[in-house]
């Protein structure tokens, strides 16, 4: 039986092996098994807070139960798809079109999951590392099979030196910017005085993108929300091959440069660990749009470090997108870093769209505010009081501060928005759809 196995790094230290190896014709394992060191280590790190238990014994026995779904990958509810990894390591892999250069790249299938991971294992986002595994024999059969079976070890590639993972379908590259322009950190020798940047590319069929999603984020500043530092650059600017058909452009098209808040950090390997919550739920990719808000809040409101605080900001960003009429804060749209390696904090906000620019956001969320009765549809509620009353009280939480919070939140929304908005360089349609989509969360409407 031929296995390929990677090294999970998180920082500087090893937690574990990812395995792959055949079960039968139609089954493949994909397996993450935690180290001993690690398991064992009353202070150790988080590397999923999916992976966490209650008190230092209950989590070494956690780690010990490698039959358990959260270590093992599934069989993709898309045939095509085959078999995923666990759900933590799927939700690191590239999507859209960066997936498929990669696996171009790499020359190997867009739905060969191990492999992708292992070609994109330097770079991955958070503090995670995936390295070729050098396993004796021995060793396989005690970790993997309990020595049961013969093994023999696979060659897996090393990762490639320009190859990224970012989630997300729009076309995008992680990139440095070193002075004034953004090159692809393989032409750098020397990272001291950059910034690391998600360069958020145009797109032929949605015009003025990199303009619409830079003015979302200040929209969503002014109201309260905080957000990832950004910019729009010109094209000209960017220095990194791309390979992508970005429609009708010239050097002085712009893209928008958004700073990335997992790396530049003061740590030995200058990144931030970090998650999102189809991780935290353990939940496919594919599953982002299931679950509701709700849920998100009470895991939150169960950490001692994101609290009620947390809570309120979730719930600004839920209005802020149902004001500018964004429908895809999803699970992979919310997340948690880890500046201390093992206290978690709640991260800006990111990839947040005033798509009714486009004229096709009616109403509706990405998640369900609750879980929807069962048999009952769930139509889209406005966060009027008694519907922030219910959220509240299904938490335990105070409800006045949150609505507090909120009414804050639209006042200064309706403030400020319209001028920001007229000052947009995107079309005076776009900005009439923006403006029309607030009108009808306006008080006495």
């Amino acid at each position: 039986m031929n296995v390929k196995a990677l090294e999970i790094m998180l920082g500087t230290r090893r937690v574990g092996v990812l395995f792959q190896y055949p079960l039968s014709h139609d089954h493949t394992v994909n397996r993450f098994v935690a180290d001993d060191d690690f398991a064992s280590d009353p202070q150790q790190e988080i590397l999923s807070l999916s992976y966490k238990a209650g008190d230092p014994q209950a989590q070494a026995a956690f780690w010990r139960a490698i039959g358990s779904a959260q270590f093992n990958g599934s069989l993709s509810s898309d045939a095509k798809r085959g078999w995923l990894l666990p759900a933590f390591f799927q939700n690191l892999l590239p999507e859209g079109p960066l997936r498929t250069r990669i696996a171009q790249m790499r020359g190997c299938d867009p739905e060969d999951q191990f492999e992708l991971l292992a070609a994109t294992g330097k770079d991955l986002p958070g503090d995670v590392h995936a390295m070729p595994a050098e396993l004796s024999r021995d060793a396989l059969a005690r970790i993997i099979t309990q020595n049961n079976d013969a093994l023999e070890m696979s060659v897996v590639a090393a990762p490639m030196e320009d190859a990224i993972s970012v989630s997300g379908v729009q076309a995008k590259l992680a990139v440095l910017k070193a002075g004034g322009r953004f090159v692809a950190s393989t032409k750098l020798t020397d990272e001291h005085q950059v910034r690391h940047v998600i360069a958020k590319l145009p797109v032929a069929n949605y015009p003025h993108l990199p303009e619409l999603e830079d003015l979302s984020l200040r929209l969503a500043r002014a109201a309260g929300v905080r957000v990832v530092d950004a910019e729009l650059a010109p094209l000209e600017l960017l220095a990194a091959e791309h390979h992508y058909d970005l429609g009708d452009v010239d050097g002085q098209t712009r893209f928008l440069a958004v700073f990335r808040y997992d790396r530049d950090a003061d740590t030995a390997t200058g990144r931030v660990h970090c998650e999102d919550f189809a991780q935290i739920m353990g939940v496919q990719p594919e599953a982002k749009y299931t679950l509701d808000y709700l849920t998100v809040a009470a895991v939150m409101q169960t950490v001692p470090s994101l609290g009620e605080a947390a809570v309120h900001e979730l719930l600004r960003r839920i209005l802020v997108s149902d004001l500018m009429g964004n429908p895809d804060m999803h699970l992979k749209n919310i997340g948690l870093r880890y500046p201390d390696a093992m206290t978690p904090e709640l991260p800006p906000a990111y990839d947040i769209v005033a798509y009714s620019a486009y004229g096709f956001v009616k109403s509706g969320r990405a998640l369900h505010l609750m879980p929807p009765a069962p048999g009952v549809h769930n139509a889209f509620k406005p966060l009027s009081p008694v519907v922030v009353r219910d959220f509240c009280g299904r938490l335990g939480m105070p409800e006045k501060p949150a609505w507090s919070t909120l009414r804050r939140c639209a006042e200064q929304a309706f403030d400020t928005w319209p001028a920001l908005i007229a000052q947009a360089d995107i079309t005076e349609l776009m900005k009439a759809r923006i403006l029309e989509r607030m009108a009808r969360f306006r008080p006495g409407k």
